[in-house]
């Protein structure tokens, strides 16, 4: 009994840490998703996204395991989902300029701040959660 203690006791940072990871996350694909569509930005919105991007930026280090004791884990794992999501969202915005170029769409500052926050946000999420699922980091 004394054993579990302890076990649960490590990972409380971590499930307190996944907790605001998934705040912060459903507040920026709020927002994202409110830019992409009204395509307009207000006070609100603003202070919203800096919200929810304060609560992942203060979150994320601990929860990748870099807070000590360090989870080697974790780290390979938050590593893995960053980049994945930083690979997509790089390669959907370069599809998204090229698209717009080709078929003379010009789109809203707004616009594309809101799709790169979603996209960004949204496979970060996904990716992690599959590993997770998996179990580990080939």
């Amino acid at each position: 009994m004394n054993k579990n203690k302890m076990n649960n006791k490590s990972t409380d940072p971590y499930n307190v840490n996944r907790g605001l990871i998934w705040i912060g996350s459903i507040i920026l694909l709020i927002c994202a998703v409110y830019m992409i569509i009204l395509k307009t930005l207000n006070d609100f919105i603003t202070i919203a996204v800096l919200i929810g991007a304060l609560i992942i930026i203060t979150s994320f280090f601990s929860y990748i395991g870099m807070d000590n004791p360090k989870d080697e884990r974790l780290m390979k794992l938050g590593t893995t989902s960053a980049t994945w999501s930083w690979f997509t969202t790089l390669g959907f915005i370069c599809f998204l300029i090229f698209s717009g170029f080709y078929s003379n769409r010009q789109f809203q500052p707004t616009e594309i701040f809101g799709l790169v926050i979603f996209v960004m946000v949204s496979t970060m999420l996904v990716t992690n959660t599959y590993f997770n699922l998996k179990g580990d980091v080939e």
